[in-house]
């Protein structure tokens, strides 16, 4: 996990061990070792080919890792295609995008959000995917191929609000249906309902990161309504969080977002 700190420069994305002796390049789709099997980054890999005289073939890969922090190294591998082994390589770091203003993160809630609050509800008492809670997420941003896909469990796009234990407490929009909520070794504990009934939950914990799509937002109450599924019930169901009662851990909450927003073409 050595690649999730941040350099000296504040950021995540840093020189990496491009590993030569195991000529990853030649392989079609597959990034360098130190990515491979990781489920905390978001890989995507282009290649091109240029012919040269005497029938020889270059070619050009470029693996492109984005991580937690929107963070990226892109690592460019040139080689003849009849002798892989003749390569050379370029890596180059890209900081986090610079973080949206409100009207922007208000723009790509139209385009996106709005739209998949509206899709979340028809999934209502349905097993989505493999019934995980990201599968939700996953399959609610399917038909959008200019949005950007999530960076592992841990980030869903531009952050809109985070809270740390209510110790510290960030927001940069209104939080709205559609938006996606994590929340890791949070533990929410108070008193709700007519009868101030004490209550308990743990979500997220052990390292499995829990995320559910927005419902709706009370900022009096400080409690999100959001469907989830696959952690207390297997079904599409929905869930109320009350942020105020937020005693330890991390709730985020993320609004989806354009693969322009790093960089990123278009999916064709």
């Amino acid at each position: 996990m050595d690649q999730q700190r941040p350099n000296d420069n504040g950021f995540i994305a840093t020189d990496i061990d491009l590993a030569e002796q195991s000529q990853w390049w030649a392989s079609p789709d597959l990034p360098p070792p130190v990515f491979q099997n990781r489920n905390d980054v978001l890989v995507e890999i282009e290649e091109s080919s240029t012919s040269r005289r005497g029938g020889r073939t270059t070619i050009a890969k470029d693996v492109y890792v984005l991580f937690i922090d929107y963070s990226q190294t892109v690592i460019t591998a040139r080689f003849d295609s009849r002798e892989p082994a003749d390569v050379s390589f370029e890596q180059r770091h890209e900081p986090p995008p610079a973080r949206l203003r409100q009207d922007q993160l208000e723009a790509f809630w139209q385009r996106y959000g709005a739209r998949i609050a509206e899709a979340a509800t028809s999934k209502r008492d349905t097993v989505v995917g493999d019934g995980s809670p990201k599968a939700l997420v996953l399959d609610l941003l399917r038909p959008f191929k200019d949005a950007l896909l999530p960076v592992g469990t841990r980030a869903y796009g531009a952050l809109v609000y985070a809270n740390l234990a209510n110790a510290s407490v960030q927001q940069f929009d209104e939080i709205r249906a559609g938006d996606v909520v994590t929340l890791r070794n949070a533990r929410l504990a108070g008193k709700h309902g007519t009868m101030h009934q004490k209550y308990a939950m743990d979500v997220g914990m052990g390292g499995k990161e829990h995320v559910a799509v927005v419902v709706d937002w009370d900022g009096t109450k400080k409690k999100v309504r959001a469907w989830e599924q696959g952690r207390e019930k297997a079904k599409v169901r929905m869930e109320s969080f009350r942020l105020g009662d937020l005693k330890s851990g991390e709730v985020r909450v993320w609004r989806i977002v354009g693969r322009q927003w790093v960089g990123w073409e278009t999916e064709g």
